[in-house]
């Protein structure tokens, strides 16, 4: 993995500067993969896609932040011209309970924003559970807030995209509907999606509701 430079940004909102680390490469080696569909490359890192301002504390889309500059990250003195840009903080993921405020209070968005936001919302919460132990893992059904954007989450996908079919099943199975579950799945026929599929069948018939780890054949 090779750092880039650290790209600035200004808010949408407010104009207060951010900046977050970019990649001139990197690799996808110790990946992990969720049931919920989220990938984690230590050797990849990628900013969040949807941020909060630390200086108006609102929410925004980190592609709709304005590029205002760069800093080289192995330049380590002083930048005399933007000395605010080296003292910008790095962009921050809202917290599970901050998308949910961002989503109640924000004006109407556009289905495809409102489905991403939704999904970061779930990976927000399912984080706690990924950093435990497997025997930590709580088993038990989704609850609260969490339970109600899984819910929302479950009308906006796409019924005639396969990879949303699979989603919906995951996100059937956290919500502890099992039989519901395995019919999705029952509708997913194409071959790559077969080891995903078998593990998630298996959960279901487990009665485990729980965000985990996916395994695959090297």
């Amino acid at each position: 993995m090779t750092p880039g430079p650290d790209q600035i940004v200004a808010c949408p909102r407010c104009r207060g500067l951010a900046k977050y680390r970019t990649l001139m490469s990197g690799n996808t080696f110790g990946a992990r993969v969720w049931t919920d569909g989220k990938r984690i490359a230590p050797s990849m890192p990628r900013p969040p896609s949807f941020v909060k301002c630390s200086h108006c504390a609102q929410c925004y889309w980190l592609s709709d932040a304005e590029e205002v500059g760069s800093v080289d990250v192995w330049d380590r003195g002083p930048d005399s011209k933007h000395p605010e840009w080296s003292a910008a903080r790095y962009v921050e993921e809202p917290t599970e309970d901050e998308y949910y405020q961002h989503l109640a209070s924000a004006s109407p968005v556009d289905p495809e924003r409102e489905r991403d936001l939704r999904i970061l919302a779930w990976w927000r919460g399912n984080d706690a559970i990924r950093r435990a132990s497997d025997s930590a893992r709580s088993a038990i059904p989704a609850t609260g807030s969490s339970r109600a954007n899984l819910v929302a989450l479950s009308a906006l996908l796409n019924e005639d995209d396969e990879n949303d079919h699979v989603m919906k099943a995951e996100v059937l199975r956290e919500l502890g509907d099992f039989d519901a579950a395995r019919t999705t799945l029952a509708t997913v026929t194409s071959e790559g999606y077969s080891p995903v599929v078998t593990q998630l069948r298996a959960l279901c018939d487990a009665g485990d509701a729980s965000v985990r780890e996916l395994k695959f054949p090297r």
